[in-house]
């Protein structure tokens, strides 16, 4: 056994491994088992990735939230649209990254009953 290069990806892989764990190129004779095991992965890693771009997303209105209350001096002067507009733009963003993480989460849970 040695350790090559995925043809697909350029990632270090098990020469006997019949599939690359990172991009599910098959190698060989992949069986359902090893496939299903490499889709939840994927699935895992993308519900993974939409939760922490919920919480950038999150921090970004924080942050406008921030902005606005510095640039109205504790809310005792008018403000500029600029608060308004980020806080705005990062609402309609969370809502959509929710949406997304959604039917992540739904392919997650269906992989799941749906064991080999």
């Amino acid at each position: 056994m040695s350790i090559i290069a995925c043809p697909g990806c350029g990632k270090r892989i098990s020469s006997l491994s019949p599939l690359c764990l990172h991009c599910g190129l098959e190698r060989g004779e992949a069986d359902d088992e090893e496939l299903h095991v490499f889709k939840l992965r994927q699935a895992r890693q993308k519900v993974y990735h939409l939760n922490m771009t919920s919480y950038a997303v999150i921090s970004v209105f924080v942050a406008a939230f921030g902005w606005y209350w510095w640039s109205t001096a504790g809310f005792q002067q008018p403000s500029s649209t600029g608060p308004f507009v980020l806080m705005g733009l990062s609402a309609v963003a969370y809502l959509a990254v929710r949406v997304l993480l959604y039917f992540a989460r739904s392919r997650l849970k269906a992989l799941k009953r749906n064991a080999p």
